[in-house]
């Protein structure tokens, strides 16, 4: 029988090198998946552009928000890297390249919407946990504490949102049936919600921003896959309150995120099958052109604009769930 109990010891140290090895494969696919090890940003250079790196986010996340609120940048929000949900604030000072953390949201969220009206920031809607579920919860922002305000008149995560003539809109995403058409607006000053003419295609994963007085729903997927990406641009203008196509993006996206620059709208990033979006899509009002690339690559990302410059934050360098504290700069420079 001993030699029962060897062969016995013999399979138990076998079994515990192959747990061993298991645990050890599956920690370094989640540090070259999840955590996007050794992935380098790519040198890009164009005229009249300029890429800088800036301080890294204290924290790596994806399916953030971000807005400017007093020339600080707030990235709100998102998953962490073991995709839980999480309500961490934490605020960038361009002058000093230097984060900090702010007071956190009272409700942790991603793929929520934020944008800044009236000395406020509001954060509105998004997603909780991995169910996904939407939420219509909507909070602002002082300087100081978060307060709750009117609710969406539907829950809503990863919409649109852009603030036109102070006051704030918010359009499609998905609900609790799916994609939506929906189009509110938010008066800071009333605390109260309108609907308005709806997005004319559904969809999720938007981005949207305002130029020269109109909103631009731009991009997106539909049903929530990313294989099914937009290049669609639509542009809403209040006086009217009409919607009519626009030219479309170069490379349908969705994931991706916007901001409005030196007159310009900028269109970074986003995912689709395979891989993440490198080409950067810049908007005159006439048509869009790609001059530069995203070093590197992400989807679930914030853009934020200070003065010519676009704050590029956060985000998933692979498709799904990935986590960067990536803070990547590009200045318009002409």
């Amino acid at each position: 029988m001993r030699w029962l109990r060897l062969l016995g010891l013999r399979w138990l140290r076998l079994l515990g090198l192959l747990v061993a090895a298991g645990a050890l494969a599956l920690a370094a696919l989640y540090l070259w998946y999840v955590r996007g090890l050794g992935i380098r940003p790519q040198v890009v250079e164009a005229p009249g552009l300029r890429w800088t790196a800036r301080a890294p986010l204290p924290e790596a996340r994806t399916e953030v928000t971000a807005a400017v609120l007093g020339g600080r940048i707030y990235v709100i929000g998102g998953f962490d890297g073991f995709a839980r949900t999480t309500a961490t604030v934490q605020v960038y000072d361009p002058a000093t390249d230097r984060w900090h953390l702010g007071p956190p949201l009272p409700h942790p969220v991603h793929h929520a919407m934020a944008a800044a009206a009236f000395g406020r920031l509001f954060v509105v809607g998004g997603l909780s946990g991995v169910r996904f579920a939407p939420t219509a919860r909507v909070f602002a922002f002082d300087g100081r504490r978060w307060t709750e305000v009117a609710p969406l008149p539907e829950p809503l995560g990863g919409a649109g949102i852009a603030v036109v003539g102070g006051r704030i809109h918010v359009v499609g995403g998905v609900g609790r049936a799916g994609d939506v058409t929906a189009h509110y607006r938010y008066d800071p000053a009333d605390n109260a919600w309108t609907r308005l003419a709806p997005l004319p295609v559904a969809r999720d994963h938007l981005a949207a921003a305002a130029l020269a007085g109109r909103l631009y729903a731009i991009g997106g997927r539909l049903g929530g896959d990313y294989g099914r990406n937009l290049s669609r641009v639509d542009i809403y203008d209040p006086r009217t309150d009409r919607w009519e196509e626009g030219p479309a993006l170069g490379t349908a996206r969705s994931g991706h995120a916007a901001a409005v620059v030196g007159g310009r709208l900028v269109v970074l990033g986003g995912e689709e099958p395979g891989r993440t979006i490198a080409p950067v899509e810049l908007f005159d009002g006439r048509r869009w052109r790609a001059p530069t690339r995203l070093p590197t690559p992400r989807h679930g990302l914030a853009a934020a604009a200070v003065g010519r410059a676009v704050s590029v934050l956060a985000g998933g360098p692979r498709p799904a769930l990935s986590v960067s504290g990536l803070h990547e700069v590009l200045v318009l420079e002409e």
